[in-house]
């Protein structure tokens, strides 16, 4: 999807919040929601449906946590590619020909040095190899 093509010609809808819908949905907060797209890919693919059925012009992935930083936490950094790329193909499904997916990058969770352990260097890799995974993947845009 040529997203500026499009945006010149009018407002584009994007989809909601996927966590809150995870969680609507019986999901609880206290995992990792990036890897319900390994563990439980229908329910992404049917959030991903009902948005583009409401008249979503634009998808985003399930990968708003899914850098290495982030996953970390939940024991999931060795999953990270593939959770990204399913993540990427799920919505790409779901979109279809009528929606645009874009690929959603979140926070890594972690202090900054000198207040945490976390380097800059550090995070710019983390969200460097979640950007190259999703575009490798063919995304139309990213959501920061």
């Amino acid at each position: 999807m040529d997203i500026l093509n499009r945006l010149g010609k009018g407002v584009l809808f994007l989809d909601g919040a996927l966590g809150t819908e995870f969680y609507a949905r019986g999901v609880f907060i206290n995992r990792s929601y990036d890897s319900l797209n390994l563990s439980s890919p229908d329910l992404v693919r049917q959030v991903h449906r009902d948005y583009v059925r409401a008249g979503c012009d634009l998808l985003t992935t399930n990968t708003f946590g899914a850098n290495r930083v982030r996953l970390q936490a939940f024991g999931l950094e060795d999953q990270q590619e593939a959770i990204l790329r399913t993540g990427v193909r799920l919505a790409r499904e779901e979109a279809g020909r009528t929606a645009g997916v874009l690929g959603s990058m979140g926070p890594t969770g972690a202090r900054l040095t000198p207040v945490g352990r976390l380097t800059p260097g550090q995070a710019y890799g983390a969200f460097a190899d979640q950007a190259r995974v999703m575009a490798e993947e063919g995304i139309d845009g990213f959501l920061l």
